[in-house]
């Protein structure tokens, strides 16, 4: 019998999505999927039920509604640094879709990215589905940093971009200026883009400070810049996103962006744009501060429990070393287990480290556990986790 399907299509699940399910036939606590279960603004909430009703519910320019590109065009200028206007921004359902948008723009069979692991599963997803060559360069635990003649070593003639994710998810590991510098002198030799991931820039702990690429001089005309307001908001099912990008390159994103998606839903685009102008300085202390409070529940249950890891500098996961807490298991085997014993689900390494490593003790010895969940589901989730010693 033929094949209907495409050579290069798998339907290999995150290990997230089995993980949801296991944890929800136990009634129990789902630290895994990031979907944000922080309370969306009072007012952005409004704005989205005035949209409806007013009628707003239709499609809209393909590049988004100018109120929400001017408002985020401001936002990149004040808070990131760059240099935008208000046509330089396009709206995308989700920052999902900014980076579908810009795979199919960028990449066709043969064209290499350079991306560090540990990696965000769906950036890897949709690369595989590109036929791009991916070159992983590593990101070392604890610490989370890279080499960088390691980086230098991973550049072709053939290299389109290089995929950062900054901060991090899974690690929490916040890009220095220096390490941007690195990339960005690298990416310029080898006539190569930075694509800048940047969906929990308003995340940052402990003094790290979020610096987006193309705020520096040096790299911004080589600099495409995604974003999302699902984490920020905590709207994750709305699917509103952006890139910015130089003019070079924009149309084409808008092009593709236009047919594989029409528009981001126009209601959400105008509540999005509410928020952006209506919340001050005061909405993200707050939200750093509340985000701040849960890593520490967090930590100490699992400290408490036998996990290692060092506290993210910013995002809102831990990424922990599971092989004290469950000696000479992987974390596929460990995750099932904690499911059945303490009732808790975190993500595996294998979502973020490969396939390759699933199943295996050594290389497969990390978790990701969210924070971004009520302080008592962390709390009740620490004494549960205290059964796995028990």
């Amino acid at each position: 019998m033929k094949s209907h399907l495409r050579a290069h299509i798998h339907c290999v699940p995150p290990a997230l999505r089995e993980v949801s399910l296991r944890v929800a036939e136990v009634d129990g606590i789902n630290l895994g999927q990031g979907i944000c279960e922080m309370p969306v603004p009072e007012v952005v909430q409004q704005a989205a039920v005035e949209a409806i009703k007013k009628g707003l519910n239709r499609y809209c320019p393909a590049q988004g509604i100018a109120g929400l590109r001017e408002a985020i065009a401001q936002k990149l200028r004040a808070f990131n640094g760059i240099k935008v206007h208000t046509d330089d921004v396009l709206i995308t359902p989700g920052s999902t879709g900014a980076f579908e948008a810009l795979a199919q723009a960028f990449l066709e069979a043969g064209d290499e990215v350079i991306s560090f692991k540990p990696f965000y599963p769906y950036h890897h997803n949709t690369l595989v589905h590109s036929k791009a060559e991916i070159k992983y360069v590593s990101l070392k635990p604890p610490e989370w940093n890279f080499n960088f003649e390691e980086l230098q070593a991973a550049f072709s003639d053939r290299t389109k971009f290089v995929l950062i994710n900054t901060p991090n998810n899974p690690t929490g590991k916040v890009y220095s200026r220096n390490e941007l510098l690195f990339i960005g002198e690298c990416c310029r030799k080898a006539g190569a883009f930075i694509v800048s991931d940047e969906v929990y820039e308003y995340m940052t702990y402990d003094g790290h400070n979020h610096i987006s690429p193309a705020s520096l001089p040096e790299l911004a005309d080589i600099t495409i810049t995604v974003g999302s307001y699902s984490k920020t908001f905590a709207i994750t099912g709305w699917r509103i996103g952006y890139l910015t990008a130089p003019q070079k390159v924009l149309p084409y994103l808008r092009t593709v962006s236009d047919r594989a998606f029409v528009c981001a839903p126009t209601p959400f685009q105008h509540a999005v744009a509410t928020g952006i102008i209506g919340l001050g300085d005061e909405y993200y202390c707050k939200l750093n501060a509340d985000l701040l409070r849960k890593r520490e529940i967090l930590a100490s249950g699992l400290k408490d429990a036998g996990f290692k890891f060092i506290e993210p500098q910013g995002a809102y996961y831990i990424f922990a070393d599971s092989s004290d807490a469950f000696p000479g298991m992987s974390s596929e085997d460990a995750v099932l287990k904690m499911i059945e014993t303490a009732h808790v689900g975190a993500v595996p390494a294998s979502d973020f480290l490969g396939l390759e490593v699933k199943g295996d003790p050594e290389k497969s010895r990390f978790m990701r556990f969210c924070f971004a969940v009520p302080d008592e589901k962390l709390e009740r989730a620490g004494e549960l986790l205290s059964n796995i010693r028990g």
